[in-house]
């Protein structure tokens, strides 16, 4: 009865505001009730708005019902979602077909796994309610961006973000290194629907940022599967385990019955550089002639598909990407067949490669929710994906004359290339559901990601002119096993303006990971003599294969367990507290904590902050990697190849050396922010940070010398290099925000964002050498390793963006700027400091029935980093820094068909 009555007043209601909403055809209203699915009980107070959308939300009333007026202008293509968020309760987003003025939508929280999942707190709030920093990268945005990378797209609307494109560095140049906060790799957590994404076989030991890391290869994931990115800028590893010391990274999966989607990019980078002039000593080069280039040519085309499985659903989403490679190389000035042919010879130039590789990529994922029972109380969900992502990537260019090249099989000399295939798998699977007034989710997953390497056109200079000419050098493989248990509710505690939201859980993770052996030609010495008479190269060519005594199957296990609570104390105050104690079985027990407060201040300012303790387990990667492979290290006389051993922490060869037993990085973190609305469609934040962290795990410095290298010898190495807590930095930042809409009533509708972050890595104290080292007069962590934490990466950037809309046109305009970088040099005298550069994307979309054909510029201006000084270019052939965070590649032009279906 009562129902019916309010059913009745809610028409008047609605009825009058038709009236006012026909004349001027600007709104749409939508109406309805928030309840409970397990009881049909009213939901006070849960939040309602448009998902993504600028326009200001609602809160429902006691009896759970809200009134929402939506802005024509946040209706595309006859449809809008809602977002509705209840404390206690996961949020759900909610497809609406827009047919009429006014709607009616009743919603029912559950625990529907297609919902989101927000990081940061355990709290169903609005971003920027919360008591950290969180950002999320919606939909709209990760499309109109014009990437077709998941990396790329982060990092051109994050300037925290940090995702650069280095080359001529193995596996390296494949799955590329990605920082938060000018942090490492490794530091920042990567979550997929909430859980913890295993990370790539693949450690860097090369000379790129990120060196002596390992991370997530985020571009296993097809931005075709994805919804939207969190990004929660704050130390959590309190709250969610070891990696978390930068951040957290959330990549929420579509999901949901949803209409079939696909899209297919086409592009190509076209324009010019200017080559170098060069002697043929290579000690005096200056800008030569231009070089035009068209390369990188871009195809790729995926798809989603939400389709429903009884009461449930199941999305599919699948892309391929096919990207050629680029090559900013200049040319080789030197001797290449015979002594005194420079610039008089039959070898083609650029005889080198300096840029993107080409790849090949195949991906799915798939993301399920199935009720289990009648009252939508308990799901099953399961998640997961498979890829497999081959590129093919240059060296260094062996020239005709070099003592590594056999000319009988390479008159000309040869470009030995590294073909990794990289297969990545991931499942996931569970049960969440209600018990009593306990939510849970209980949860189980497997991940495995393995790097097989391919040397291909290379040789083996010790096998003589029999030699083949394609290795397989070997795989490196990990295995992630996890199990959760996850528990939380409000809790009504008396002399609290609030509920208690109090969360518990535990987690059990077992990992493993494995290095075989290539085949014995990849690497063995065969005896014979190089074209010279000397002692010939060992190995494969740009990279020798594993030995099997590199080969090692170590696994580990660790379990955890966590406290999470959260409430209002004072109606305007929000306190939070969490703890985790964590126990690995090969290093020991570490327990961690976590504080965060959030003050209203007033109606249009908020002030928030967070404290925490943090630690990351060193991988397995860094506790057993080992392998041989060249590096051009520039140690004072230009860039020379170096051919260096990576030994592991635990072997004979690295003890003698004064390597000890890696220990979990220990960290401190500090944020103090603001959240200020000065006005309705205004808002920007502040937040400031500091992370202090104790024994960071690095790769040490190439040691050289002498004596170190004649103790390498026989292992076909003149350098070596390992893993150790070497160092303590302090990383001080502050990042800020702001979002501005502008109703332009019949001229369409306005979005503006800005966005800068600065960060700074200071090494604190000194670098002590042990004393083994000291004995064979090398140190430690030399000037190279310490430039590329302090200055190789941008200390400030910015992001600015506008999207303009008018009925079915959009345009989106995007620049960035990449602050100033350093290069990595032994002596002072050579180092060069990069200026910084902006980067203008621009986008026209129309958007018709289902279609959308959009046409688009990425660095539409043709901008290049700073070129490269004489002596950190490699004889002028390498025109510009590999360690740039946008690349070299110049000018993209790109065009993107959509349908749906």
């Amino acid at each position: 009865m009562w129902m019916s009555i309010r059913r009745l007043l809610w028409a008047a209601v609605v009825c009058t505001a038709i009236g006012q909403a026909a004349s001027a055809q600007e709104v749409v209203l939508v109406s309805g009730l928030i309840t409970t699915r397990a009881d049909g009980s009213p939901v006070p107070g849960a939040a309602v708005a448009i998902a993504g959308g600028d326009s200001a939300g609602v809160v429902s009333d006691a009896s759970g019902f809200y009134l929402l007026r939506v802005p024509a202008s946040e209706v595309h293509d006859g449809r809008l979602q809602l977002k509705v968020d209840a404390l206690g309760l996961p949020p759900r987003f909610v497809d609406v077909s827009v047919d009429a003025v006014a709607l009616i939508v009743d919603v029912a929280l559950s625990l529907n796994f297609s919902e989101e999942l927000t990081v940061g707190s355990r709290v169903a709030n609005a971003e920027a309610e919360k008591a950290v920093p969180v950002d999320v990268i919606t939909r709209d945005q990760i499309v109109s961006s014009g990437f077709t990378e998941t990396a790329q797209v982060i990092e051109s609307l994050a300037p925290s973000f940090n995702f650069p494109r280095p080359t001529i560095t193995d596996g390296t140049d494949t799955v590329r290194p990605a920082t938060l906060r000018g942090m490492g790799p490794d530091q920042v957590l990567v979550l997929v629907n909430g859980k913890r994404r295993h990370q790539s076989a693949l450690v860097h030991v090369n000379g790129s940022i990120g060196r002596g890391s390992t991370g997530v290869d985020l571009n296993a994931i097809p931005v075709a599967a994805i919804d939207h990115i969190e990004i929660l800028r704050d130390g959590a590893a309190a709250q969610y385990g070891s990696d978390a010391i930068a951040g957290v990274l959330n990549i929420v999966l579509k999901g949901g019955v949803t209409r079939a989607e696909l899209v297919s990019d086409f592009g190509i980078s076209a324009g010019s550089f200017l080559g170098n002039r060069c002697t043929s000593t290579g000690q005096a080069c200056t800008p030569g002639s231009p070089i035009d280039f068209s390369d990188g040519g871009l195809f790729d085309v995926g798809g989603s598909w939400g389709v429903a499985a009884g009461r449930g659903s199941v999305t599919i989403a699948s892309e391929y990407r096919g990207h050629n490679r680029t090559n900013r190389a200049s040319f080789d000035p030197r001797d290449q067949v015979v002594a005194g042919d420079a610039g008089a010879n039959a070898v083609a130039e650029p005889n080198h490669r300096w840029g993107d590789p080409d790849t090949r990529d195949l991906m799915t994922f798939v993301n399920a929710s199935i009720p289990l029972n009648q009252d939508g109380t308990r799901f099953l969900y399961a998640f997961g994906g498979y890829s497999r992502r081959g590129a093919t990537s240059a060296g260094f260019y062996r020239r005709a004359l070099d003592a590594r090249n056999r000319p009988e099989v390479y008159p000309l000399g040869f470009l030995p290339e590294i073909a990794p295939t990289v297969i990545d798998g991931s499942g996931a699977a569970g049960v969440r559901g209600v018990l009593g007034k306990w939510t849970y989710d209980a949860s189980g997953e497997y991940g495995r990601n393995s790097f097989a390497f391919t040397v291909d056109d290379s040789l083996n200079v010790s096998l003589g002119p029999a030699t083949k000419t394609t290795f397989d050098a070997g795989t490196l493989v990990l295995n992630q096993v996890v199990g959760n248990l996850d528990v939380s509710r409000p809790m009504a505690v008396g002399g609290l303006a609030g509920p208690l939201n109090i969360a518990a859980g535990a987690e059990y993770r077992r990992e493993n990971y494995q290095i075989h052996a290539g085949e014995p030609d990849s690497y063995r010495d065969g005896g014979v003599p190089d074209q010279f008479g000397g002692r010939a190269a060992v190995g494969a060519q740009v990279f020798p294969g594993f030995r099997p005594s590199n080969a090692v199957h170590a696994s580990r296990n660790s379990v955890a367990g966590y406290v999470d609570v959260e409430g209002d104390v004072i109606q305007r105050l929000r306190l939070g507290a969490a703890g985790r104690a964590e126990h690995y079985d090969d290093f020991g027990g570490t327990v961690d904590g976590k504080l965060t407060a959030r003050l209203v201040v007033g109606p249009r300012v908020l002030l928030r902050g967070s404290a925490s303790t943090g630690f990351r387990a060193p991988s397995l990667g860094q506790s057993f990697f080992s392998s041989t492979a060249t590096n051009f290290l520039n140690l004072g006389q230009g860039l020379v190849p170096v051919e260096s051993l990576t030994l592991p922490v635990n072997s004979i060869a690295a003890r003698v050396l004064g390597a000890t037993p890696l220990k979990p990085e220990r960290s401190r973190s500090v944020t103090a922010g603001a959240v200020v609305t000065p006005f309705r469609a205004i808002e920007v934040t502040i937040d400031s940070y500091r992370i202090a962290i104790d024994d960071r795990i690095v790769l040490s410095g190439n040691l050289t010398a002498p004596p170190i290298a004649a103790l390498l010898a026989p292992f076909g190495a003149n350098s070596a290099r390992f893993f150790t807590n070497a160092i303590d930095t302090d990383t001080r930042g502050v990042d800020v925000m702001g979002t501005y809409r502008i109703a332009m009533d019949a001229a369409g509708d306005l979005r503006l964002r800005a966005a800068y972050s600065h960060s700074q890595t200071d090494i604190v104290g000194a670098v002590a050498t042990p004393p083994p080292l000291a004995g064979f007069e090398s140190v430690l962590f030399d000037r190279i390793e310490r430039r590329r934490i302090a200055c190789g990466q941008p200390r400030d950037n910015a992001r600015v963006g506008a999207d303009w809309r008018r009925g079915s046109v959009g345009v989106t305009l995007n620049a960035a700027r990449y602050g100033s970088f350093c290069s990595f040099t032994l002596n002072a005298v050579d180092d060069q400091e990069y200026s910084a550069k902006w980067l203008t994307d621009v986008e026209v979309a129309l958007r018709r029935a289902g279609y959308t054909i959009a046409v688009g510029a990425q660095n539409l201006f043709d901008v290049f980093p700073d070129r490269n000084s004489t002596v950190n270019s490699f004889n002028g052939i390498q025109t510009f820094p590999s360690q740039s965070p946008f690349g070299m590649n110049g000018r993209t032009v790109y065009a993107r068909i959509g349908r749906q279906f």
